[in-house]
């Protein structure tokens, strides 16, 4: 069969139809993660590098603050790895996420990188294995799935990607390609569930592809605002008349020309996929596995913010640059920095009159 968008939009109707429906008050707490990658602890374990600061957050942040937990997809690497191989090496994190469990909610989505979970019948550990399930705040809801039903081709070649992980890359020590190397994927996959969402008139939070998203908007667009507001703020407030704002200002510069330099596609460039209004209906978590941290949502009294987890080897030039102040998780070398944050209720308010 052809694998065209009519096609995506109607599987993806298919889930959100049959997606389980919990409630969401203002007095929830909920942290969202995904794309954790765990492996066996070797050299081709994404999730290696930073599993100190993923236990660290949620053990004496969101355990300790009793936030609910969702793990959106791709806990498991498990194109690369045996479930045993993965569980025996990280035990202890599956520790957390049953204190977490016991203490609060486990939500557990599965990925195209685990997907072989919903096949299996006897696990090591005893979560509910959801391809979606939805969030109802009021008359409205958020739309949980991991992102890969979005794509054209993950069910074709799903399978044929998991075989080359596991007994070419693997024994060759190559590090994890996917959808997430691919500017113009991401920007595809996106576009789609984008689409969809504003239809639908849902919030859509996903994973996949790696790449942060906030209200629609990507690394680009955000830094474009974050200069907009900095410089607003500089102009009408002489208090922020400051030499770190200038800075800030300039490091956002930077960081633009950087990104328009390094990346050559520039279809995905596109202000906000293409539509008249800005519709804040797709939010992604980022992943765990970032070169500088990892990424989460955050969902607390009625608000959505996007989170940045980061360590102590980030230099200070790096936190200046970025505007944003950050906190230091006591007894530790990490840090939490809120990058955007909003009321849900703006974004249905939105998503209602624009969608």
């Amino acid at each position: 069969m052809k694998i065209t968008n009519k096609v995506v939009y109607q599987n993806l109707d298919d889930l959100y139809d049959n997606s389980p429906v919990f409630e969401l008050s203002k007095k929830d707490r909920w942290v969202v993660f995904s794309d954790l990658h765990m492996g066996d602890g070797g050299s081709t374990d994404d999730f290696k590098r930073n599993s100190g600061l993923f236990q660290a957050a949620l053990k004496k942040y969101y355990l300790r603050d009793k936030f609910s937990l969702i793990l959106n997809g791709d806990v498991e690497e498990m194109q690369r790895f045996s479930l045993k191989k993965i569980y025996n090496r990280w035990r202890e994190v599956y520790e957390v996420f049953d204190e977490i469990r016991d203490s609060t909610r486990l939500l557990k989505t599965i990925g195209n990188h685990d997907l072989e979970l919903s096949l299996m019948k006897d696990h090591p550990f005893d979560y509910e294995h959801l391809e979606a399930f939805r969030l109802r705040y009021h008359d409205n809801h958020l739309f949980f799935f991991h992102g890969h039903q979005a794509s054209k081709k993950f069910q074709k070649h799903n399978e044929l990607i998991g075989f080359t992980l596991k007994y070419f890359a693997n024994p060759l020590g190559i590090k994890n390609y996917s959808v997430a190397h691919s500017s113009k994927k991401q920007y595809n996959i996106e576009k789609r569930a984008y689409h969809y969402s504003a239809y639908r008139k849902v919030v859509s939070i996903i994973g996949h592809t790696h790449r942060p998203l906030f209200e629609s908007l990507h690394k680009v667009d955000r830094l474009k605002f974050k200069i907009e507001q900095l410089c607003r703020e500089y102009a009408t407030d002489p208090v922020r008349r400051t030499d770190e704002v200038r800075k800030a200002i300039k490091g956002h510069k930077k960081d633009l020309k950087k990104y328009y330099k390094q990346v050559k596609d520039t279809n995905y460039q596109n202000y906000v996929y293409n539509t008249i209004f800005n519709i804040p209906c797709l939010f992604n978590s980022g992943c765990v596995i970032g070169k500088r941290g990892m990424t989460c949502l955050e969902i607390e009294d009625g608000k959505i913010r996007l989170v940045h987890w980061f360590d102590g080897s980030i230099s200070s030039k790096y936190l200046q640059k970025t505007g944003y102040q950050s906190e230091n998780l006591p007894g530790t070398d990490f840090y939490r920095m809120v990058i955007n944050e909003e009321s849900l209720d703006y974004v249905f308010t939105r998503i209602k009159f624009l969608a």
